[in-house]
C-alpha cells in the first residue's frame, strides 16, 4: 500500500515536462504539487490535438508523405509545447493574464479550426462537391446559351437561303423565271454553305453538351477534397454550417469543447492560487534583495570607509 506522502511525490517525467527539478519539488508542499501535476496533466491536451490535426490536414489536405506529415506534426506540436512553458513560466498580473487569453484564444481557434475541418471531413467535401458542380453547370449554361443563340442564328439563314433558292426554282420571286439555271443554283450553293455553318454550330453545341456531362460525370467528391485548399475548406465549412441548422449547433458544440482543450493550460493556471511554496519562495528573494542591499550600503556609504580606516590604523 502506498501512503499520502507517496501519492504526493512528484513524477519525474511530470517534472520534466514542465521544466521543474525534480529534487527541488520533492520539497514542495501537498498543493504545489498538485499544481505541478495539473500543469504538466494540462499541457498534452493541446499539445496532442495539434499533432494529430497538423498530421491530418498535412496528409489529407496537402497530400504530404507520412514521414514529411509526421516532420510537420512533431514541429507544431513542439512549438505550441514552448507556447504553453511560455504561459506557464510568465508571472500573474491583470495584463499577463490578458496576454494569456489572447494568445490562448488565438491558439485555440486555429486548433478548433483545424480539428474541425477533420471532424467534419465528409462535409466539407460534399460542400465542395455541390460548389463545384453548381459552379460548372453555370458556366456550361452561359456556353450553351452563347452557342444556342448562335445555332438559331445559323439555322434562320439557311432556312432563309433555301426559301429563296426554292422560290427562285418556281418562279414566284427573284427573276420571275421558273428556272433551275444558274441564279438557281447559285442560291442552292449559298444554302448548301450555311447549312454547313448551320452544322458546325449544331456540332459544337453538342460538343459543350458533352464537355459539361462529362466533367459532372468526372467531378466526385474526393476529387473536390483534393484540388481544395485550406482556406476554401474553411469556407466550405462554414458554408455548410450556416445552411443546416443541426449542423451549426454540432459545428459549435465540437467548437466550444476543442477550444475549451486548448484553453486548458490558461484555465489551469487561472485556478490555482499562490501555494505555500509561491510565498516562502518570494520571502527568500526579499531577504537576499535586503541582504544585498545591506551589503552595497555598508561597502559604499563613508561610514563604511571611516571604520576601514580606524581597523588599519589599529591593526
Amino acid at each position: 500500500m502506498h501512503s499520502e506522502g507517496d501519492d504526493m511525490r512528484p513524477n519525474r517525467y511530470l517534472c520534466y515536462i514542465v521544466g521543474e527539478s525534480h529534487e527541488r519539488a520533492a520539497r514542495y508542499h501537498a498543493s504545489t504539487i498538485k499544481r505541478l501535476k495539473a500543469f504538466a496533466i494540462a499541457i498534452h491536451i493541446p499539445v496532442f490535438i495539434w499533432a494529430a490535426t497538423s498530421y491530418l490536414i498535412a496528409t489529407r489536405i496537402f497530400g504530404l508523405g507520412t514521414e514529411i506529415a509526421a516532420a510537420v506534426a512533431v514541429g507544431c506540436a513542439g512549438l505550441i509545447y514552448l507556447v504553453e512553458r511560455l504561459v506557464l513560466a510568465t508571472p500573474k498580473s491583470w495584463w499577463v493574464i490578458c496576454c494569456h487569453i489572447v494568445i490562448g484564444v488565438v491558439i485555440a481557434v486555429l486548433g478548433a479550426s483545424t480539428v474541425d475541418l477533420v471532424i467534419f471531413d465528409r462535409e466539407v467535401k460534399q460542400q465542395l462537391f455541390t460548389e463545384g458542380k453548381a459552379r460548372i453547370e453555370s458556366q456550361s449554361a452561359i456556353e450553351i446559351d452563347r452557342q444556342t443563340t448562335v445555332v438559331n442564328a445559323r439555322k434562320a439563314e439557311w432556312e432563309k437561303a433555301e426559301a429563296v433558292a426554292a422560290c427562285e426554282a418556281n418562279g414566284t420571286c427573284g427573276s420571275g423565271v421558273r428556272s433551275v439555271g444558274p441564279i438557281y443554283r447559285e442560291l442552292v450553293r449559298r444554302a448548301a454553305v450555311l447549312r454547313g455553318d448551320y452544322v458546325a454550330a449544331q456540332h459544337k453545341l453538342d460538343g459543350i453538351f458533352a464537355e459539361k456531362a462529362t466533367k459532372l460525370a468526372d467531378w466526385t467528391p474526393e476529387k473536390a477534397g483534393e484540388n481544395a485548399g485550406l482556406l476554401e475548406r474553411i469556407e466550405a465549412l462554414h458554408q455548410f454550417v450556416r445552411g443546416n441548422t443541426y449542423a451549426l449547433v454540432a459545428y459549435t458544440l465540437f467548437f466550444m469543447i476543442v477550444l475549451f482543450f486548448e484553453l486548458m493550460v490558461v484555465l489551469v493556471k487561472l485556478v490555482f492560487k499562490e501555494t505555500v511554496d509561491d510565498e516562502l519562495e518570494k520571502v527568500r528573494e526579499r531577504v537576499t534583495e535586503y541582504k544585498a542591499k545591506e551589503y552595497l550600503e555598508n561597502v559604499t556609504s563613508p561610514v563604511a570607509g571611516a571604520k576601514q580606516l580606524l581597523e588599519s590604523a589599529y591593526a
